[in-house]
């Protein structure tokens, strides 16, 4: 008996030591998947890219694809952006990095970014930061009245960003606001230091006028680099440069300030700034009833000029405004949903995309909800009910939308009416939605198969016809999910800095997932009406005078002679 109770207490303490115990070794560290793995799934990989990533706290926060580029912000801030495609006029591979902007501080909490034509903009924290998109350079700087909640939405004219004191204000990227100079901050002179006559040395980083640094006098101006015993500071100072790109000159030119408070010294030029001495031009506020938490979904309708929309949610409400305004706008329509909207808003074509907690999927006529009388008692065009909430934005297609429900699946439904193109037939006859069970996100889709990962971090290739997955491999290392929304291109990206994009061996060319539209057409203004041009009459021709016909006098006749009486 004794024996018995010895065995069923050792037993019972080592369960919970053998459920402590992990069964599987998980490296952290990303690694590109063999080709073998690889043609298993039908894929190759178009190019691998390893990111600069400054120590263990750094890594890839956002990858964002846009046209043929890609840009991928780190946790340090720092921006990189990369030839996606090939691109024959500008000669760059697929994989080749543009350029790269590194902020001088971290910049906390990292928003996606707004990606313009020309132009890219950053929200960090409360500023407002607008590179070039040829070089990356700061063109413009802006301190916002508060932090932004989300990142900015762009259109042709202007950009509208979400912050965290429930507005949403606009900002033009076309009109600047010329010759501003913000105020210069108060400098106060060095203190007052023995000068002595005596020549300085050769080695010495010091002068009366600078207590900083200089590098004027460094043997070298590439790491490491080497200084005199006799600096006074231990960072490196720009003074004597005129431009922090190589080939670094030297001038005599006013104080500059000092690299001190920089982490490192590495690709030191990246820092240079072309800011321009202006302003971005300030349009209006919109102050929200509720928390902003997504960046709002800009509408218009080609055929209908003056109909542009600025949509966004609160709560229950979503609510539309207009895109042009004076200093203040205001909420033009609201509709209220049944449930709190719980994922970002998705648009296309009529249609408005709006998930709700009651697991529920609707589809509002943009045009209806911009009308004043009809916003607020519209009817959804279409509903569909998942098995779980949305948490995520849907991807959308020309002809379809892919929805997951949080550990419900995935699913595919048509545009517009929300009819499931995945189905399943009951033993009774009767028809049912059949999702795909496994999939926790969806990663990228084209006309015949879509990924996505279920919940162990494995990639799987579903048929997008059926629905079914058809082959699956651990990609579990690559911990930084990327939703492509532009083409079929798959990225897969690592904490390590990693970044592979893979695609089907039998599309070379991207396939755009939704076609632009085509560009509006110029409508003529009707031609004003021509008033008749008043034409003096033309003077009447009097007719000519007829001239009295001379009467030829009567002809006189021959007198006849008379014949001579012979006598």
């Amino acid at each position: 008996m004794t024996t018995r109770l010895t065995a069923l207490a050792v037993a019972i303490l080592a369960a919970p030591l053998a459920a402590q115990a992990p069964t599987t070794t998980i490296s952290t560290r990303a690694v590109e998947p063999a080709a073998s793995d690889l043609s298993r799934l039908n894929l190759v990989t178009s190019w691998r890219l390893f990111l600069p990533v400054v120590d263990r706290g750094d890594g890839i926060v956002t990858v964002q694809p846009a046209d043929d580029q890609v840009f991928v912000q780190l946790r340090s801030g720092r921006i990189i952006a990369i030839q996606a495609n090939p691109n024959p006029r500008s000669f760059r591979r697929p994989g080749d990095v543009i350029w790269t902007y590194r902020p001088a501080l971290p910049p906390g909490v990292v928003r996606p970014l707004g990606i313009g034509p020309t132009e890219v903009y950053v929200a960090h924290g409360q500023r407002l930061l607008i590179l070039d998109r040829v070089d990356g350079k700061t063109k413009y700087s802006e301190e916002m009245v508060s932090t932004a909640a989300a990142g900015p939405a762009v259109d042709a004219t202007s950009l509208y960003i979400p912050l965290s004191n429930r507005r949403i204000v606009a900002y033009s990227h076309t009109e600047k606001i010329p010759g501003y100079r913000p105020p210069k901050p108060i400098e106060y002179p060095d203190p007052v230091q023995t000068i002595s006559l005596r020549p300085d040395p050769a080695d010495a980083l010091s002068t009366p006028q600078n207590r900083s640094p200089s590098i004027a006098r460094l043997e070298i101006l590439r790491p490491p680099f080497t200084r005199g015993s006799n600096a006074i500071d231990s960072s490196v100072s720009i003074t004597g440069l005129k431009t922090l790109q190589p080939p670094y000159r030297e001038v005599e030119a006013a104080r500059t300030p000092s690299v001190g408070m920089l982490p490192n010294l590495r690709d030191v030029h990246e820092l240079s700034s072309k800011e321009a001495p202006t302003r971005v031009k300030y349009l209006w506020e919109l102050l929200a009833g509720g928390k902003l938490e997504d960046t709002p979904v800009l509408t218009s309708d080609p055929a209908e000029p003056g109909s542009e929309r600025l949509s966004s949610y609160t709560g229950r409400i979503v609510f539309t405004a207009h895109r042009e305004s004076t200093k203040t706008n205001v909420i033009s329509t609201e509709f209220i949903t049944e449930a709190d909207v719980t994922a970002p808003l998705a648009t296309q074509g009529d249609y408005l995309y709006v998930a709700t907690a009651d697991s529920n999927l609707i589809s509002l006529s943009v045009r209806e909800l911009r009308e004043v009388a009809m916003a607020a008692n519209t009817l959804p065009r279409g509903k569909f009910t998942t098995g779980g909430p949305v948490e995520q934005k849907p991807l959308l297609t020309d002809d379809s939308l892919f929805v997951v429900g949080a550990r419900w699946g995935l699913i595919r439904l048509k545009r517009g009416t929300l009819e499931p193109m995945w189905n399943a037939r009951l033993p009774d006859g009767r028809i049912r939605p059949a999702p795909n069970e496994e999939v926790e996100l969806v990663l990228a889709a084209n006309p015949s198969y879509v990924y996505a990962l279920d919940r162990r971090g494995r990639l799987l290739v579903i048929d997008a016809v059926r629905g079914q997955t058809l082959s699956a491999l651990d990609v579990s290392e690559f911990n930084v999910p990327v939703t492509n929304e532009v083409n079929d291109r798959l990225y897969l990206a690592g904490s390590n800095g990693l970044l592979v994009c893979l695609h089907d061996r039998a599309r070379v060319a991207p396939v755009l997932l939704r076609q632009p539209p085509p560009p509006p057409k110029k409508v003529e203004p009707p031609p004003e009406p021509k008033l008749p041009e008043f034409k003096e009459p033309p003077p009447k021709k009097e007719p000519p005078k007829k001239e009295p016909e001379k009467k030829e006098p009567p002809k006189k006749e021959p007198e006849k002679k008379e014949p001579e009486k012979k006598g």
